[in-house]
């Protein structure tokens, strides 16, 4: 779609109060138009070709609803359907008594939906960069776009992302903007991750979901198993425990037993700043679980994990039923269970996870009161994770 044209108010949710004190018709991109028959008397209007339908009046619909449904419309129209008919559809006509009203939302209308919500969160610069990637990605599978929310399955999913066999970042991307999008239009919430939010987006697995999966990939005897297990416990990034490598080169040193110390009698991984991203020292205490996969002590310069390779963390977790989540979104399924399931609050869940936050000096690297508090935390996490309680 086009950039937006039209000025709103501070909240972005309405078109600005002097634009409808302005008869004619006034353009917002991607065929929405406002119409102001009189002031204070304005529609809004979508345009295909030389057609013109009304969406509703600007006093029942926002603009962001507005924008939503014309969205809606637009990305028919580029798929050659007839954006008119589909707007006779989403108005939902009755139906004879003897005939089922087919159930559930259309995947285009919480894709244009959650697009309405997040669109802006983004950088005005990339906004219609960002817009545009999603209509050519969701363009490419129509028939899955026309799917009805309770009608998607992981079958549906897959037969989604076949689309893109052969190009892993399209099909990484598109599985997780499938499941944000089913996700924000089920619950209403939406994950906004800015630039303190370790520069980039990564979907997490909703806390509620985590004690199953886990109790799936503890079946797996395997070092790779193992790893996974350790990293959601304990919060770290993955190269913070397997390490990293490009091209076959190491890039970040794996986690070793001489990392394993007593700090205040009790056993905590200790990771060095130099393989911090923050590059400050951070301490992780260690539970009873954590313990028990790490196994007995062996010489300091070992590995914790001897892994299969670099994405083994990852390949563990897609095979295991967690397609369309990361590794790294583990941290925020955490930070999201310490929040609204515990009372310790967001400061000690970063502080927890070495997460900084822009424009705060934390304590999370001091190991008094701090580490006793975190200890406490990651064995509630850890019980959690492994009972669902």
């Amino acid at each position: 779609m086009r950039d937006h044209l039209l000025p709103t108010d501070k909240t972005g949710d309405n078109v600005h109060p002097s634009l409808v004190r302005e008869p004619g018709r006034h353009c917002d991109g991607g065929g929405l138009y406002l119409e102001v028959a009189a002031p204070g008397q304005a529609s809004w209007m979508f345009r295909h070709k030389n057609g013109w339908r009304s969406l509703g009046s600007a006093n029942g619909y926002s603009i962001r609803e507005a924008r939503a449904k014309a969205a809606v419309l637009w990305q028919a129209a580029r798929r050659g359907e007839d954006p008119f008919a589909l707007l006779a559809t989403l108005r939902a006509p009755k139906v004879p008594a003897t005939q089922e009203k087919p159930k559930g939302k259309l995947f285009a209308m919480a894709l244009a939906e959650y697009l309405a919500a997040k669109s802006p969160h983004w950088a005005a610069s990339n906004r219609a960069r960002e817009t545009r990637r999603y209509e050519y990605l969701f363009g490419q599978i129509p028939d899955f776009v026309a799917l009805r929310l309770p009608a998607i399955d992981q079958a549906a999913k897959n037969a989604a992302l076949a689309t893109w066999n052969g190009q892993p970042k399209a099909r990484r991307d598109v599985g997780f903007y499938i499941e944000a999008i089913i996700r924000y239009a089920e619950t209403g919430k939406l994950r906004v991750v800015t630039v303190s939010d370790e520069q980039a987006h990564h979907e997490a697995m909703p806390y509620a979901d985590v004690p199953a999966f886990y109790a799936r990939i503890a079946k797996l005897n395997n070092e790779d198993a193992r790893a996974l297990r350790f990293t959601i416990l304990s919060g770290a990034r993955t190269d913070e425990v397997i390490g990293a490598e490009y091209k076959g080169k190491i890039t970040k040193a794996p986690a070793t037993w001489g990392e394993i110390k007593d700090v205040d009698g009790l056993p905590t991984w200790v990771i060095p700043a130099e393989r911090m991203k923050g590059k400050r020292t951070h301490h992780v205490p260690l539970t009873p679980q954590m313990l028990d996969m790490l196994g007995p002590r062996r010489a300091d310069n070992v590995r914790l994990f001897e892994v299969s390779g670099a994405t083994a963390l990852l390949s563990t977790l897609k095979a295991n039923g967690g397609n369309g989540f990361t590794v790294h979104g583990f941290r925020s399924s955490f930070s999201d269970w310490v929040i609204e399931q515990t009372s310790y609050g967001a400061d000690l869940a970063d502080m927890c996870i070495a997460h900084l936050t822009r424009g705060k000096v934390r304590a999370a690297y001091q190991r008094s009161p701090q580490l006793e508090k975190r200890r406490a935390i990651l064995q509630e996490w850890s019980a959690f994770c492994t009972t669902g309680h």
